[in-house]
């Protein structure tokens, strides 16, 4: 029997090359560098311990995907093995892919088609489990559970340092010259934190916060994030983190995911009733400049939403959906709410990556 993942992964922004006069039909991949406009990577977890993580790509121009499963997935055609226990996270820079698989405490470092182009960084310490990445074009910066930012070469894949952080790192993003870190906190413990660093000094401050998760991301110089809080009395939150003066406010705004585009914060939220039914919000829009809130999709477009994306060139939303022990389906909504696209996704996807 399938298992069911209990994350909702907000992913970080990660493009991909796909040739549209590529003769490989064979292997499932991209052929050398061409525009990124041509398409995206769709990165699929997995269930939990079924070492089914899967990576697709999708043709902009055809609305296709390559295949679902994790059989037919690019790295197995081009690698002749499984990808791994949970695909958490995918980021294209320059002519590399870096993929986390939390589950099999691994990176794997691949070339645009999806092949492996050296051996995958393994880690071994107990609580270790690679989540989310950012990158600044010359290093990728890898959060873990085991405490640590691991920092890699962009251009070689090598590790370069680590930064230690706090108790279960999760998202991660980079905004004027910091990173800034989600810490989780100890499981059922509530006490979260964020980490902000200066990259240039390594000087690090760390504001207490009670269940910040995955995603970060960045809108108009600003970190935004959620804080799940303990699914109790502490409702989700979401906050506007400015790096350099070290101050987070609040937004007093319910989410589960998070995206933003053009000075908007894309959101929206899952929640449930006693009895775990589960109820979905529209998909709202907020202007970070004006204050004002706008509904792009209706709730019931949002009805078992898992992953939510937005493409930084058009501002296509790409809603992913998942159920359990099923494939999961995409689908891509213009700005104006029509419906572009929709495709099968592997199980439990974890959304789409664009071009950093």
């Amino acid at each position: 029997m399938r298992r069911f993942i209990c994350l909702f992964s907000i992913p970080l922004l990660a493009t991909v090359l796909f040739t549209s006069c590529s003769n490989d039909d064979d292997n499932g991949g991209p052929e050398g560098g061409v525009p990124s406009s041509l398409g995206c990577y769709i990165v699929n977890q997995g269930g939990m311990s079924e070492n089914d993580g899967s990576i697709q790509f999708y043709d902009y121009s055809t609305g296709e995907a390559t295949a679902p499963d994790a059989e037919g997935n690019i790295f197995v055609q081009q690698n002749g093995e499984m990808l791994g226990d949970i695909a958490q996270d995918l980021m294209w820079v320059d002519d590399k892919l870096f993929v986390t698989l939390s589950g099999s405490q691994k990176i794997e470092v691949l070339d645009e088609s999806g092949k492996r182009i050296r051996a995958p960084h393994k880690f071994e310490v107990e609580g270790a489990s690679p989540r989310m990445m950012a990158t600044d074009g010359t290093h990728v910066y890898v959060t873990n559970y085991d405490g640590i930012v691991y920092v890699y070469s962009a251009a070689t894949g090598d590790l370069v340092k680590t930064i230690p952080v706090g108790v279960r790192p999760e998202g991660i993003c980079i905004c004027d010259g910091f990173l800034v870190v989600n810490n989780a906190g100890d499981l059922y413990a509530y006490n979260g934190s964020i980490s902000i660093i200066d990259i240039k000094n390594g000087d690090t401050k760390n504001i207490s916060m009670c269940n910040p998760y995955i995603m970060n991301v960045v809108c108009d110089d600003k970190v935004y994030i959620i804080d799940s809080g303990n699914y109790a009395d502490i409702p989700s939150n979401i906050y506007s983190v400015s790096p350099r003066e070290g101050t987070v406010v609040s937004l007093n705004i319910s989410a589960s995911a998070i995206a933003a585009y053009e000075g908007k914060l894309y959101y929206v939220n899952t929640s449930y009733l006693e009895d775990w039914t589960p109820v979905y919000s529209p998909l709202m829009a907020l202007d970070i400049a004006t204050g004002e809130t706008q509904e792009l999709l209706s709730a019931d477009k949002m009805k078992n939403i898992y992953s939510l994306s937005v493409n930084p060139e058009n501002g296509d939303i790409f809603a992913g959906y998942a159920e359990y022990g099923v494939l999961g389906t995409m689908r891509v909504f213009a700005q104006d709410g029509r419906q572009k696209g929709v495709f099968t996704v592997g199980y439990y996807t974890g959304g789409a990556r664009f071009e950093n």
